[in-house]
């Protein structure tokens, strides 16, 4: 559909059909988004404002309180604007979908950790970051299990939840409805690069965010990209996990035969994602809520 050519209002000063949804347009997604992180932002400098001391940096579980409660506040935002009368769950693409989509994602969450990770570690080497993120991490993670158990809860479950629930649902929904597939699934991947706040990160989180967007857009459903979301977050605790500081201080760069397989293997893994999106008469239904 043209754009153009969408009388749906898209303006929040002009209120939706009744019952209906207003559309949402790029620039109010960037803003959604932008406004969204300076929130959070903002939550982590007071709090570090208030700790005070040499070392302003917030914990992980800090972190993820103020990073929950920016995007709720969004949330509830976006459903006033945009769909005030509708079901949350509907809203947000919590909706069953193919089967075929769930091992997909898990599949996804492993292959693209090879080329985001690899282009992530050839721009670090022209442009280092100073402190690795893993090494962080592992600072992170010193206070034993149970500390290791609620990062997990955060990493791998809580965290992805609450970014595809932002980024895949409440943006993705009403941007869908105003725009094709393609447009809606690189809007979302940028944001969602951008939010990353580490430049370094925008090109391959890109990577990931457009594979996320692509699992969204084909099953209609909000559910594979959260378990490819939590799988990939899983696997790069696992490794801080699995390795001391030296072994990841000291860790080579992937080499090149892997990444050009790993690469080939997302590839095919996200043909076989949109195939699927076409055969499928569950996903083709899923998809026709998002638009209705």
């Amino acid at each position: 559909m043209d754009p153009d050519d969408d009388e749906r209002p898209s303006s929040p000063l002009v209120p939706p059909p009744e019952g209906g949804e207003r559309p949402m347009s790029y620039l109010a997604a960037a803003g959604f988004a932008v406004g969204t992180t300076f929130v959070y932002i903002f939550f982590l400098s007071f709090i570090g404002s208030i700790r005070g001391g040499e070392d302003h940096r917030v914990d992980l579980v800090t972190s993820f309180g103020c990073q929950l409660v920016s995007t709720l506040i969004a949330l509830f935002l976006i459903l006033q604007l945009h769909a005030p009368s509708k079901s949350i769950r509907d809203f947000l693409g919590v909706r069953t979908t193919h089967r075929g989509f769930y091992p997909l994602a898990a599949m996804l969450g492993m292959a693209v950790q090879i080329p985001a990770n690899a282009l992530y570690d050839l721009i670090v080497k022209r442009w280092p970051t100073g402190q690795p993120r893993e090494e962080m991490l592992q600072e992170e993670l010193a206070g034993g299990v149970p500390k290791r158990i609620l990062f997990f809860a955060i990493l791998v479950v809580a965290g992805p939840l609450i970014e595809e629930i932002f980024f895949r649902g409440a943006l993705f929904r009403p941007l869908r409805r105003r725009y094709d597939a393609l447009g809606t699934i690189l809007a979302t991947s940028t944001f969602f690069a951008f939010a990353h706040l580490e430049w370094q990160l925008v090109l391959p989180i890109f990577i990931v965010g457009f594979s996320l967007g692509l699992l969204r857009s084909a099953s209609g459903s909000l559910l594979p990209s959260c378990i490819m979301h939590g799988l990939f977050n899983g696997i790069t605790l696992g490794s801080v996990y699995s390795r001391s500081p030296t072994e990841i201080a000291d860790s080579a760069p992937i080499p090149l035969p892997v990444t050009i397989g790993g690469s080939a293997v997302t590839i095919v893994l996200l043909g076989l994602v949109y195939l699927l999106g076409k055969k499928s008469e569950e996903a083709r239904e899923a998809r026709e809520k998002d638009e209705a």
